[in-house]
This record gives structure tokens, sequence and C-alpha cells, in this order.
């Protein structure tokens, strides 16, 4: 993939072209074009797809005014501004001002790559997002499997595969990981997606009421039956049904259900006919049925007649790169169903999402972007609004009715404002730590230690 162009600004002929030869070999998939004078390096801003404006502080020209000037014609664009170390008050400035990052004099290859390198990085966030905008706005109703991780590809792959091939498909994968919207995949590249797609949550449902769902019953089959229901498996006639975590199931309601699949028929409770049905069955599962098999709770002839074909639903920490373009597309949903025009995330968001940890996969960011779309002003998600939906997550969700002793209290009060200080300092500098360091007053190494021990990286704020 391409990137943005890099524009290099410095009155320093010299360093200028060892810059653009330096970047040219180590960011190869980024132009660099050396601006002569600040009106060209605008003139590449306006016209050209630029991504980095390297600039020298020290220019007459250059400073605060090219600053404003460049983010009022690429708001997303990001500033790096070279300085001597007599500047550096007026660097920390700019940085409020709007700029992306500083680098004093003299600035050696390694700085020089990595703050590259990071910017770059978040024009690819930023890059993603609009991609997703344009993709949104084009219309699509449904949801769809989003992400072009090489797993997104080979479900996505599968998918294709087995949509049409009418045989019962088992969907592994952990909780939350998005088995359901597989299924419903499945269904709408199917030649039955003009029929219905059923889907039940099979342990959600009390046994002695499972198989009066699947089958259904006649009126007075049982007590509370007052009238005739013909079950789930013949409301989705034509079309699809789901049995969500079917290896929640009992063996008796397996027996029954083993009998329907290989017959094609049922017989309702109460009834004494049996009904053919013409409905595809999809089973999901998030546990290990090899395992049930070996201790005996899950039918091996059920098994086999449910795994004809499989597919895996990888979690989200195996396909982190999907997760910018899944977020958007979730908060999107979000805002669409409560009324709201669809919001952004800014990019040191999506950097946060990236290497955030989500033990619920695509279920606990969905829970994640619907508070967003809530408690979010504005049109754009930033860290502060992430900040306190966390902060809100941790204190609501902590050890309910229990009153801790004090010392454990106290710790625990401290650790979580520690937390959330540092990650709102980083946020406002960018994950600069100097410049967090002289806002709040610490030593550097005294805050590196206190970034460390809260297990934050600098590298998502910038």
């Amino acid at each position: 993939m391409q990137d943005g162009v890099i524009v290099l600004l410095d009155r320093d002929r010299e360093f200028a072209r060892h810059a653009a030869s330096l970047l040219g070999r180590k960011r190869p998939h980024a132009p660099v074009k050396i601006a002569a004078n600040a009106r060209e390096a605008l003139e590449y801003v306006r016209d050209e797809d630029v991504w980095v404006l390297v600039a020298d502080e020290r220019l007459a020209e250059v400073g605060h005014d090219i600053l404003a000037q460049a983010l009022a014609v690429a708001p997303d664009l990001a500033v790096i501004l070279l300085t001597d170390e007599a500047s550096l008050e007026k660097a920390v400035q700019a940085l409020r001002a709007g700029a992306y990052d500083f680098l004093a004099r003299p600035v050696a290859d390694g700085p020089l790559l990595n703050t590259v390198g990071n910017a770059l990085e978040r024009g690819r966030l930023l890059e993603e997002n609009r991609r997703l905008k344009r993709k949104l706005s084009g219309g699509h109703g449904e949801q769809i499997l989003v992400g072009e991780s090489p797993a997104m590809r080979r479900l996505r792959s599968a998918v294709a595969a087995v949509a049409d091939a009418d045989y019962g498909v088992l969907i592994r994968g952990e909780s939350g990981a998005g088995k359901e919207l597989v299924a419903r995949a499945i269904h709408g590249q199917s030649r039955r997606k003009s029929g219905p797609f059923v889907a039940i949550n099979c342990p959600a449902i009390p046994e002695q009421l499972l198989e009066s769902e699947l089958f259904g019953h006649l009126k007075g089959a049982f007590t509370g039956a007052v009238r005739e229901r013909k079950g789930l498996i013949l409301e989705a006639q034509g079309g699809t049904l789901l049995l969500d975590e079917i290896g929640d199931i009992s063996l008796a309601t397996q027996t029954k259900l083993l009998r329907c699949l290989q017959e094609r028929e049922l017989r309702p409770l109460g009834g004494e006919q049996t009904v053919r049905f013409d409905t595809r069955i999809l089973a999901s599962t998030n546990q290990n049925l090899e395992a049930k098999l070996a201790d005996g709770s899950f039918r091996e002839d059920l098994f086999h007649r449910l795994n004809v074909l499989s597919i895996f639903v990888s979690p989200l920490r195996d396909r982190r790169e999907d997760i910018p373009i899944l977020a958007q597309t979730l908060l999107s949903a979000a805002c669409r169903e409560i009324g709201l025009p669809v919001k952004e995330i800014a990019p040191e968001v999506l950097g946060y999402l990236a290497t955030r940890q989500w033990p619920g996969n695509v279920r606990e960011m969905q829970n994640i972007m619907r508070r967003l779309a809530v408690f979010t002003e504005g049109e754009t998600v930033t860290m502060r609004a992430v900040r306190q939906i966390e902060a809100g997550n941790g204190l609501d969700g902590e050890d309910q009715g229990r009153i801790a002793p004090y010392k454990e209290a106290k710790e625990s009060v401290l650790r979580h404002f520690t937390a959330v200080y540092l990650r709102q300092i980083l946020a406002s500098t960018r994950g600069n730590v100097s410049a967090a360091a002289r806002e709040s007053g610490l030593s550097r190494f005294a805050l590196q230690e206190l970034i460390k021990k809260a297990g934050i990286r600098t590298s998502q704020y910038r």
C-alpha cells in the first residue's frame, strides 16, 4: 500500500537531502519531496496527498504561521517541527497549537525515522477511517464481515465456499467472536437468502422448553400449551436455522435432534404425525466438542451430522489490523440505531483500540461503541470519551457490594487515578514524554517509571 507524501522544509539543504535519502530508503512506501520555501511546501499540501510535513522552526516564514496555514488546508496533516534546544518552550507551544511533534537539533537518524514512522502510521489509520466512511456511505444496509487481515480473508473465502453447499456447517470460535454474524453471512450468500434466518441461543432456553421451541407443539400438549406452535425449525422453512452454542444441550435433546436431522422430518410435541421440513441447519459453539465426545457428554453421530463443513472464527487478538475498520463499522451502526449522525473515531483512539485487550471479542467492542455513541459529545470520539467510558466500567463493575480494607481501597483508587491521569496527559501531548513531564511537574525518569508500571504504551497516543 502506498503511503502519503512526506514534505521536507529546512534551511539546511544538506540535512534536507540527507533526510530525504534516509526516508526514501527506510520508508520506501512514502514519496519524499523537498520544498524550497514555505510557499512551495503549502502548494504540496494543497495539491498532493501529504501526510507529513517536517518543517524548520527557525525559518522566519515557518513556525506557527505555516503550521496554522498547513492545518487550515489539511486538518489531519502531521506537522513535525525541527527546533534548537533554546526554542523548546516555543516548540511546546506549537504542540498545543496543533503540531504533531518536534525534534531538537542535532537530529539523529533514529528519532527522525521513529517520529516520521509514527506519523505515517497515524496517516494510515486516518486513511482507513476515510475508506470505511466511503464504504459505509455506499448504502450497505446489512452488516458485513469487515477487515483485510489474512484471517478475515480466509473467513470470507470459507463463507463463500460453504454458502451454496446446503450442508450443515459447524461454526467454532470464542465467545463474542462473531459466530452468529458468520452464520448470517452464510445465509445471505446462499440460495436460501430470500427465506428467513432464525437463531436460537440453546443455553438460554430451559431444558424442558427447548424441545418445544425447536419442534413445536399442539394445543394441550403440556400444561400451559394453550395454543398450537409450529417451532423454530418450521419457522425457518425455506431458510436457515442457527443452533447457537450447540455444545450446551442435553443428551436427550441431542438424540431427538439427531433423528430430526437424519430423517428431515419432525414430530411436534403432542402430535402423532411427522412433518417434513426444508431448513438448513447451522450450529455454533465456543466449546471443545472433541473433549465432550471423549467424556460422553456429546453424541458422536450428532457431531458428525453437524460438522459436515466447519468454519473457525478468529478472536480479535489474532486480527488486530482489522480493529480500526471494525470499530468504525460498529460505531456507525450504533449511531444509526439511536438516530444520531455517524461519528468519526480520532486516530489516537483507533491506535489505542488496536492495542487494547478484547477478552469479549467483537461483542465487547460492540458494547463499548454503543456507549461511545451515546456519551460522546460532538462528531468525533476522542480519548477523553474513551477514558470516561472505561473509568466508569472499572468503577461500576469492580467488587460490587464489597467494602475493601482501607489500604487496599486506597491503593486501588490511586492506581485508577494514576492510570487515568497518565492517559490524559499523554493524549494532550500526543505521546511526547518530555512534554508530558514538563506539564506534570515530574522528572522524565519518574514519569517513565509510572508509565511503565501502568502498562501504558506511549506510541498509541502519537
